[in-house]
């Protein structure tokens, strides 16, 4: 995926919502450290989940660029497993890092308390930066994968459960973080949109329920799930 994540314009904070911040001081000061520590368990994940990432996608442009002769898909394959299983295994990881920083068992009580508009913190713009990073090269690049393997029949088959091994976790992540703060995926949302990505966080929201809950709670506004 490309690097021009920092140069995508977004509205700022006061643009997104009109509602005052129904949240009272301790509140707010439970989120602010919230989204402080979700930021750093996420932006761990990037700093080592991408290199792994970018690497399974040289290994397939160099397969691709080959004449069709010299094509290995065995080749591929080895390469490109073991990668795909250290990315698994550190985006569970950081699965279980983000349900364990549940500060008062919102993930069980579906978050309803924390699901209220307000006004963008600078912490919360920083976790929105580093999920968006998190779901256009890990998420951008599994989908990419696949729809190359989908050419060499060998590769696909050993690589496509891997790739949705993957996907799991990454799913549960931003599910987690949404129901955690819930006004992130919206910034993510928009991150996304200016770089034509915002598909792939609706298709994890929907597959995490995360459009029901939010409907349920008259939240459907946010990312268009209306």
């Amino acid at each position: 995926m490309s690097d021009t994540h920092s140069e995508v314009n977004v509205p700022p904070p006061d643009a997104e919502t009109n509602q005052p911040d129904q949240r009272n001081d301790q509140e707010k000061e439970t989120d602010r450290k919230l989204a402080e520590r979700l930021s750093s368990i996420i932006e761990d994940a990037n700093s080592k989940c991408l290199p792994l990432i970018k690497m399974v996608r040289k290994h397939i442009e160099h397969m691709e660029a080959r004449k069709e002769e010299d094509r290995d898909e065995g080749e591929l394959v080895k390469a490109v497993k073991p990668l795909l299983e250290q990315a698994e295994k550190i985006l569970s990881e950081t699965n279980g890092a983000v349900r364990g920083a549940d500060p008062d068992n919102r993930l069980s009580n579906k978050a309803s308390r924390n699901m209220q508009d307000h006004k963008a913190t600078p912490e919360e713009q920083r976790l929105a930066e580093a999920l968006k990073t998190l779901v256009e090269e890990v998420g951008g690049t599994i989908e990419w994968a696949k729809d190359k393997l989908a050419a060499y029949p060998k590769a696909k088959n050993d690589l496509g459960p891997l790739l949705d091994a993957v996907s799991q976790p990454l799913t549960q992540i931003v599910g987690g973080v949404g129901l955690l703060l819930a006004g992130v995926l919206n910034l993510v949302g928009r991150l996304l949109s200016g770089l034509g990505l915002d598909g792939l966080l609706k298709g994890i929201v929907a597959a995490t329920g995360l459009d029901k809950i939010y409907k349920s709670l008259g939240l459907g506004k946010w990312l268009n799930m209306k």
